[in-house]
């Protein structure tokens, strides 16, 4: 059977807006479906650029065709965090999107003009939980693929020892999950990158008379060059946090571990640092707490393109997220170079096995983290040792593979 020509994916946030690892995971999908022959549209929002903008605008990026519009609300999804200290602005804002009949008239007119065989959504926050309708209405085959959990608690985050607080157990939230259901229903297909992710949906109810599948993000493969194997030129050993520089990503709870470590052990197992890398809106409290601790180094954000620049410069990736969460983008980035991950135990990173291609430690525990980061410290060789098992583990989840599996689903 000859694979459909045209596939649409309508997602929220899309290059060159960007804010994490969902985003690097949908652009690699659009571009392993370009690579294989397929016409792919994308329908994304933008921000609020005047009233013209209310109307989808065609753009051509690398062969994709993009849309463009603004969600008619009181602001755009891409400037949500500027509003995180008016909580009850936000509630109006997530009802206006839930129902955004603007937005679901602009997808529905998309979709009749460009007549995809497929509709492949993933982050609708700020597009409007009025899309499935759209593609329903259109009769087109409907694939989702869940990030996180923003279906099930509007804000997307459910903090470690926070499952049973008023934010995700309150009316307002189950009234907010009861409608995400039912407009939602049941796509043809559910992807899931993690069972946890999966297994948590359908604790809630959703999507009943779906397909499931378990289906590993896809990330480009990296194979190291040659010069980057000779990489530890010097015999400082490097931590490295790559990510979103938010407090719920645990970077200002790593900051101060990694203090205390160098309180601690100062240089006896070695002189060793902490390379922070991205950028967010708790950047100047992590440089605060941070301090003069010269060994803390900010490098700001640094496009997905030119990681391999720092992961041919480290020895270990922590990622120590206090939320639950699907499987992080950056562990597998990672293990792709051949860094082995010392991750939290928490959300979907299933992924990361004891003593194979990492460790985990238990999330939100400082002594806990303190003793990992120092165990590391003290089997440098061993860390050296994993590299192959980590390239290894990421074997099959590249993106021609996903393709591939992705078209036994179409």
């Amino acid at each position: 059977m000859n694979p459909p020509q045209k596939i649409c994916l309508i997602t929220s946030i899309f290059f060159p807006y960007t804010r994490g690892g969902a985003e690097t995971v949908v652009n690699n999908i659009v571009q392993g479906l370009k690579e294989r022959g397929y016409q792919v549209i994308v329908i994304t929002i933008s921000p609020f650029k005047g009233l013209g903008s209310l109307w989808p605008r065609k753009y051509y990026h690398n062969g994709i065709v993009i849309y463009r519009f603004f969600p008619l609300n009181l602001f755009s999804y891409l400037n949500i965090n500027r509003y995180e200290n008016l909580p009850w602005l936000r509630i109006i804002w997530h009802s206006l999107d839930m129902f955004n009949l603007h937005s679901f008239l602009m997808v529905k007119h998309i979709l009749k003009k460009e007549k995809p065989q497929i509709v492949m959504t993933h982050m609708l926050k700020g597009v409007g939980y009025l899309t499935p309708l759209a593609i329903k209405l259109a009769r087109i085959k409907h694939i989702h693929t869940l990030h996180e959990v923003q279906l099930i608690t509007p804000s997307g985050l459910i903090l470690k020892g926070k499952e049973g607080s008023w934010q995700h157990k309150g009316i307002l939230t189950r009234l907010y999950q009861f409608f995400t259901r039912l407009l939602f229903n049941s796509p043809s297909i559910v992807i899931s990158s993690s069972k946890f992710l999966s297994d948590f949906h359908n604790s809630h109810n959703f999507f009943p008379y779906s397909k499931k599948i378990i289906l590993t993000n896809p990330i480009i493969i990296n194979k190291t060059e040659k010069e980057g194997l000779k990489k530890k030129q010097n015999k400082l050993f490097s931590f490295l946090f790559l990510g979103q520089i938010e407090e719920h990503k645990g970077i200002l709870l790593l900051i101060k571990v990694f203090k205390k470590l160098k309180r601690e052990v100062g240089d006896k197992l070695g002189e060793f640092e902490l390379l922070i890398v991205g950028q967010g809106s708790a950047m100047k409290k992590a440089k605060m707490l941070a301090g003069k601790e010269e060994s803390i180094k900010f490098l700001g954000y640094i496009p997905n393109f030119e990681l391999n620049k720092i992961f041919v410069q480290v020895d270990v990736t922590v990622v120590p997220s206090l939320c639950y969460e699907n499987s992080p983008t950056v562990i597998f980035e990672s293990l792709s170079y051949g860094i082995p991950v010392l991750a939290a135990r928490i959300g979907g990173i299933e992924f990361i096995k004891d003593n194979y291609n990492g460790f985990t430690f238990e999330a939100g525990d400082a002594d806990d983290l303190l003793k990992i980061l120092k165990f590391s410290l003290e089997n440098k060789d061993k860390l050296k040792n994993m590299s192959e098992n980590a390239k290894k583990s990421v074997e099959q989840i590249g993106i021609g593979k996903y393709i591939q599996k992705l078209e036994k689903l179409i």
